[in-house]
């Protein structure tokens, strides 16, 4: 009897003292919450505490707990280890192959932890003048990153025999979230949690093998095939993708990597002074501003009087959370209801800076003269670093127009002219480090920063900053501290480095280009291919990109991009035809009886109509649709009309046979679907709002359409979906 089994029989026999109020909230299903409840009991923890040893979110966990969600087994593994260590044997091993140090959350430290080093000879090796480009050493040839070349025929040579995989595809599904080191070391538009990506490899190439992703992003399956010992050759389209994904996969010394972190912000400390320091309104010391908040003036549409929106758009509630700046509130003039969303923008003035002195917690504090000062000398400091800054004009298109009609039509316009100067400081004394797998780490850390320091990031109450695949000139946006910033995420990616990356065995390559001309791999080569490709019009990658790729001085060729985007003159058809040569591409490839996983999610008929055309038209057949769950439940996911739920992957395989028929049915009425699922209704639990339980149709319709592709059936658009399943729950109230 496996763990998990004796886990359910020991500690699901306990019932639940919660009155049920509603049959759409019970708690049933073969993976009881009861388990999760009974072991924070046991165990004395809270959720969070719980959540945290799991390696998952709390979001996550309120979902089992309340029985909605399914966690996977490798969930469950976990957590019998955490309540029975006796039923660990020598014979049993994790299905994913991945112990928890891999993809840790949690208090890994090294000698270079110590400040000290600062004070003691610098041991970094410096160029006297800066290399034109950081990819110079790196991306010679325009394909392969590093010394990929070499690699992929000792690669190939090594894995001429087919790895042994699964008869049958993983039934499954898969629960990991995004609260590790490794996920959080770089931003990027999607990701798959590598621990989540290991399960399945693990899964379908046992022994190990030769994994591919033709679409491979920022490099996710890449980190979680090195570290189960498969060789891995990610091929992605973007330039910038593709640094990130070298970056991911990289084994560095992490001493080193840290000491050239410390050596360029000690070299800057002076400019770091000159532009964001501020006094202290207690004691009067000079501290460093952590941000400073930006609101534009706003013009009334009634009386047409200017007013900043800051000082007329906030309700305090009673926790941080529950603060909000608002969408309508009366002018401060007429006294009319203004949309703020509706009315014209003026230019942007900073409202307040935040720093930490005299006590633990952040204070925030109207602008002094001396910091409007700072401000402005930011603009002739500046021009010291011309030479540093991209001048990339924004073209058109679906993302690219958004900033233009505010006036920033050119990559450095996004950024505050005082940022601007730290981000062009900071990347000059990266280009200047003598070793270009040092730069190019170092450089990583600069790319991870991303939108965080720009205009786009948008201010909250609460802290952070989400990084958004649109570049939405927000009202209201936070100019963080570029060093700060800077200084944070090379700790998160030191933290990666080692802990994930320490523990790669296994070899990759990198490779930029389509994914519908795989002419560097041979037929019938690869043992797996796991991939996350576009969804549809989801994502405007190329788009998305060139804020990274104006810096790197390299550009996506967007001919073979496969999108929807009218800008590129790119409809439903030919997304489906770029996909189709993607994945006939992708078939010749992969050897015979062996397995593709697809991680796809969409909310568009027509999007999965077409997905669904590619792949059969390609040669593949499809055998299983289950769901992903990569825990990212938000309150704006689920209040927003436009998004969609939990990923699905699409386990496809190629088989000797030559029948390439794809024959729809019609699907069942959403109605007869929601009757089906009334005993296992998910939930949505709004953990950080003052809001109560509400059906979750994104993961209802994640269900939906898992059982209309893997039968065959026609779908539906989600708002369609979600208007015919609240037709049918209420019609049962």
């Amino acid at each position: 009897m496996g763990r998990t089994e004796k886990l359910k029989r020991t500690y699901l026999t306990e019932e639940s003292n919660v009155p049920l109020q509603d049959r759409a909230f019970q708690d049933t299903g073969p993976h009881s919450g009861h388990a999760f409840v009974t072991a924070r009991s046991r165990l004395r923890l809270s959720q969070q505490e719980l959540a945290r040893k799991l390696n998952t979110s709390l979001y996550a966990l309120v979902r089992w707990e309340q029985g909605d969600l399914t966690p996977s087994a490798d969930v469950m593994d976990r957590l019998a280890d955490l309540l029975s260590p006796q039923f660990r044997t020598g014979s049993e091993s994790r299905r994913s192959g991945t112990p928890a140090i891999a993809f840790a959350s949690h208090g890994v430290k090294t000698a270079t932890d110590n400040p000290s080093l600062l004070s003691g000879p610098d041991p970094i090796h410096t160029l006297d003048e800066p290399r034109k480009s950081i990819l110079n050493e790196i991306f010679v040839d325009g394909s392969f990153w590093g010394d990929g070349r070499l690699k992929l025929g000792e690669i190939l040579e090594r894995r001429a025999e087919a790895a042994a995989t699964r008869e049958k595809p993983l039934d499954d599904e898969i629960s990991a979230g995004k609260n590790t080191y490794t996920y959080d070391a770089h931003t990027y538009h999607t990701k798959v949690p590598p621990q989540g990506i290991a399960t399945v490899v693990s899964s379908y190439l046992p022994n190990g093998g030769l994994v591919l992703d033709p679409f491979a992003g920022s490099g996710m399956t890449g980190v979680a095939a090195r570290y189960l010992g498969s060789d891995v050759l990610l091929n992605e389209l973007s330039p910038a993708a593709s640094f990130i994904s070298y970056n991911f996969l990289a084994t560095i010394d992490a001493d080193s990597f840290h000491r050239a972190v410390l050596h360029i912000l000690a070299i800057l400390d002076g400019l770091d002074r000159d532009l964001y320091s501020t006094q202290c309104r207690e004691c009067g010391s000079n501290v460093r501003q952590l941000y400073t908040v930006w609101s534009y003036i706003l013009v009334c549409n009634h009386c047409y009087s200017d007013f900043t929106l800051w000082d007329h758009c906030r309700k305090y509630g009673k926790t941080v959370r529950d603060h909000r700046i608002l969408r309508v509130f009366p002018c401060p003039t007429c006294g009319r209801e203004v949309n703020k969303s509706h009315l014209d923008r003026k230019n942007p003035v900073p409202a307040f800076v935040a720093y930490r002195c005299c006590s633990k917690r952040i204070v925030e504090h109207p602008l002094t003269d001396e910091d409007s000062q700072r401000i402005d000398d930011s603009q002739r400091i500046l021009e010291r670093y011309s030479s540093d800054i991209p001048t990339c004009k924004l073209p058109d298109g679906v993302n690219l127009n958004q900033p233009k009609r505010h006036g920033y039509d050119t990559v450095g316009k996004l950024y505050t002219p005082r940022n601007l100067v730290a981000c062009a400081a900071i990347w000059r004394e990266i280009r200047k480090l003598g070793d270009p797998d040092l730069a190019s780490a170092v450089a990583f850390v600069f790319t991870s920063m991303y939108q965080r320091v720009t205009r786009l990031s948008e201010y909250r109450f609460w802290g952070g900053s989400g990084n958004m695949a649109n570049y939405n000139v927000p009202q209201i946006f936070n100019e963080a501290n570029v060093f700060n910033t800077f200084r944070r995420k090379a700790e998160t990616i030191r933290k990666h480095h080692v802990t994930t990356a320490q523990a790669y065995h296994g070899e990759s390559v990198v490779h930029t280009g389509s994914a519908t001309h795989l002419d560097f791999l041979p037929d019938d080569s690869i043992d797996l291919i796991f991939t996350d490709p576009p969804f549809g019009a989801n994502i405007n990658y190329s788009e998305m990109n060139l804020l990274w790729e104006s810096w790197l001085g390299e550009f996506t060729d967007a001919t073979s991009e496969a999108i929807i985007n009218r800008y590129q003159d790119k409809d439903i058809e030919a997304y489906q035809l770029l996909m189709t040569a993607s994945l006939k591409e992708a078939y010749r490839v992969l050897r015979v009886n062996h397995w593709m996983v697809l991680v796809f999610m969409n909310s568009s008929s027509r999007v999965w109509e077409a997905l669904r055309a590619a792949i059969t038209d390609a040669g593949f057949t499809i055998e299983m649709v289950n769901i992903f769950d990569k825990q990212h439940g938000t309150f704006k996911q689920f209040v927003s009309d436009n998004t969609t739920g939990a990923d699905l992957m699409i386990h496809c395989r190629k088989t000797r046979s030559s029948d390439r028929s794809l024959d729809i049915k019609q699907t069942e009425p959403v109605s007869t679907f929601v009757l089906r699922e009334l005993d296992r209704l998910p939930v949505i639990p709004f953990i950080h709002v003052a809001r109560g339980p509400e059906v979750d149709y994104r993961t209802l319709y994640s269900r939906y359409i898992a059982s209309a592709i893997r039968d065959g059936e026609t779908v539906v658009n989600f708002s369609d979906f979600r208007e015919q399943a609240a037709a049918a729950l209420e019609a049962l109230a």
